[in-house]
């Protein structure tokens, strides 16, 4: 599966740094995103992230680690810091 992007969002669910990779076996209409767009998406994907951690049946989770869907999969990793 290819890499199309890399972001990094802050504890406040700031975007901290997003880059895109090209690819050449990218999805025809894959539409560019707005620094906007990518902003309001980093905090959305950080609240998934903070509900999924809390749901927990064993209440030690770290939250959601892979996001998939029909077309998509997204990995989350979270660093010791």
């Amino acid at each position: 599966m290819a890499i199309y992007g890399l972001w990094v969002i802050n504890k406040a669910g700031g975007l901290v740094y997003q880059k895109n990779f090209p690819a050449a076996s990218k999805p025809d209409g894959l539409a560019a995103l707005t620094s906007n767009e990518y902003l309001v998406l980093a905090g959305t994907l950080h609240g998934i992230h903070a509900i999924t951690a809390r749901l927990s049946p064993t209440g030690s989770s770290s939250g959601a680690e892979v996001i998939e869907g029909e077309t998509f999969k997204m990995t989350l990793k979270l660093t010791p810091t």
